[in-house]
Formats: structure tokens, sequence, C-alpha cells
């Protein structure tokens, strides 16, 4: 449990009264008492409810939710989807972008805490594994959380996520069947448990055709946007390296090494095939209609909503999903 007024009173010396009187900064208190008291329960790790007076014995019925950021269509397409399927459910959402910060998403977790929210579920994007202790924080005011497409290493909490690693083994297998031998993957930092399976799936899948996948031939992108992944085309074709097949992480940076291509003379897909890794743009929208790997969105929130509501309801639930994905066959990869 986390720390509870009557603790910091006890710690204090003072009575339960004058304690909430101290830490809501009511004039009843003397300067003195009050900075003593608001130290004491800061070094105790206590964390205000902002909304105290209402919730007396009351659900806050609130849901906080942490994305990277919402520029991205794949984690706008996943808030947009979390807030209908939780309003189904008379729950309301708070919504945080942890722009990929650690601090960021500490500070969230923590307005998460003095909200009262009665649950949580985070998309885990920071490029290396966190101090699980902040997200311990839930768990010692018994705030259950669930991870959303993607999950942390070595933290205990339910996930639903995409197949990622049969996903790109299938999308592999399928360019390796149309005469691909010479792939490259563009996306974002390694350390990323999403990105990692990305590049195992390649690795293992062209191991067992006899090919080796290094290392330089993931491309990491320091931001996953149009003009870094074009950037990085660019740098990686001006040096002449052979490549007939890229796998992007996501639609922007499939149209970034598309436009690369036909900038150095390369025809897709008779020169090189191009697989993208969402389908969340219409096709008649891009250049030219993108192979892609289809997530099934809808039931990835439904899985995680559901767990959640399970884990609110006082169930142990500790299962992880992975939900099948679409490979969808368009113009940028030949056919077998």
């Amino acid at each position: 449990m986390g720390v509870s007024l009557k603790e910091i009173a006890k710690a204090a010396g003072v009575s339960e009264a004058t304690a909430s009187l101290a830490l809501n900064n009511k004039p009843q208190v003397n300067a003195e008492t009050k900075k003593r008291i608001c130290n004491i329960a800061t070094e105790m790790g206590y964390i205000p409810s902002i909304n105290a007076q209402n919730l007396t014995n009351k659900k806050s019925k609130l849901v906080g939710v942490i994305v990277p950021n919402i520029s991205n269509l794949v984690y706008s397409t996943f808030v947009r989807g979390l807030e209908a399927e939780l309003r189904k459910h008379d729950y309301k959402m708070i919504m945080a972008t942890s722009e990929s910060n650690i601090a960021y998403e500490e500070e969230m977790i923590k307005h998460f805490i003095s909200f009262r929210v009665e649950g949580a579920i985070i998309y885990p994007l920071i490029k290396d594994n966190p101090d699980p202790k902040y997200l311990n924080m839930l768990t010692s005011y018994n705030i259950p959380f669930v991870f959303i497409g993607s999950y942390y290493n070595g933290i205990n909490a339910p996930h639903v996520m995409s197949d990622i690693y049969g996903a790109i083994s299938n999308a592999t297998e399928y360019l390796y069947d149309t005469g691909a031998r010479n792939f490259y993957y563009f996306g974002g930092c390694k350390t990323i448990v999403s990105n990692d399976l990305k590049f195992r799936a390649i690795r293992d899948t062209l191991a067992n055709k006899g090919i080796p996948f290094e290392d330089s031939h993931y491309i990491e992108l320091q931001k996953t946007n149009y003009q870094c992944a074009y950037e990085q085309a660019i740098r990686l074709l001006s040096q002449h390296r052979k490549i007939d097949a890229a796998l992007a992480g996501d639609v922007y940076t499939s149209m970034a090494i598309y436009n690369a291509l036909r900038e150095y003379g390369f025809k897709v897909p008779d020169d090189v095939s191009l697989i993208s890794f969402d389908n969340l743009l219409p096709p008649e929208v891009c250049k030219v209609p993108l192979t892609c790997i289809e997530q099934n969105s809808s039931e990835i929130v439904h899985d995680t909503v559901d767990i959640l509501l399970q884990k609110m309801a006082g169930n142990h639930v500790n299962k992880n999903i992975l939900v099948n994905t679409k490979l969808i066959i368009r113009e940028t990869t030949k056919n077998i």
C-alpha cells in the first residue's frame, strides 16, 4: 500500500487532522510545523490525492494511459481505441505522453497516482529498460497496470501486443521466396523490446537459410520520422551496398525508403522489395500501394482493457497475449 495519512501523522507526532491540514496547505497549521510534516511525507514517499475530497469511499472511474507520443499513427490509433473501449465500461481516460523519456514516464506515473486512477495502461518505449522502482509505485498503491504494444524486461506485468516475431519472420520468408537475399531493416532503437524482436526474427529466419543478417543491416533511426528515415536511406544507398529487400517499422519510414530508392534509380519492386510494419494509411494516400503487415489494433485494445478490468476487480491475471497479424501483398513486393 501507499503511505497513509495515519502513518505520516504518527511519524510527525501529530493528529491525522493536523497532518491533513498541513498537507493541504491550510492556514490553521503554522508554517514551521507545516514544513516539517510535508518533509516527512515526502521522505516517506507520500503522493497526495488531488481528488481526495471527492473520492471518500468512492471509485475514481479513471484509467491512466501513457503512450510515447500522439503524432505517430500507431500510438494515436491505440489511444482512440482505448478511450472508446474504456467508455463502454464507464471509465474515463487520463492520457499522457512519455516522449520515450524515463523521467517523463515516472512523472506521469506519479500524476496518475495523485488522481487515484484505478488502473493504468502503458505503451513502453524507453530505449533502455527503466528502473522498475517507479513502476512499483503503482503496485504499492494497489493500482494494476498492463503493457500494450510491447513490454519492459524484468517487470512483472501482463502485456498484449502483436506477434511481432512471427509477423517479421513471415514477411522475411516471403521476401526470401521472391528471390531477395540482401536484407535491411529500418526502425527505432534496438534495445527496445519490440525492435529487438524484429531484428531477431529477420536474423533467425535468414540464418535458417544460410544467410547472415549483420548488425550493420539494422538501420537504427534516432527519430522514427520521415526525414530521419530518408536521410538514413540516402546514406545507405550512397555507400553502394547491395540491397534487394527492405523492411520498415512504419508507413512513414517506408515512404522515405521508397523515395530514396527512386532517387537513386532503383525500381520497386523489380530491384528492391519493400514491406511496412503497419497499415494505417489507405493505399491511395501513399505514392504506391505498400505491401504491409497489418496489426489487429482493435483486438489488442479489447484484450488489454479486458485484462485490466479483471485485475481492477481483484482477480489475479498475469497472462500475456500475442495477437496475430496479416501480411497484405500490394505493389512494393514481387509475387511468388
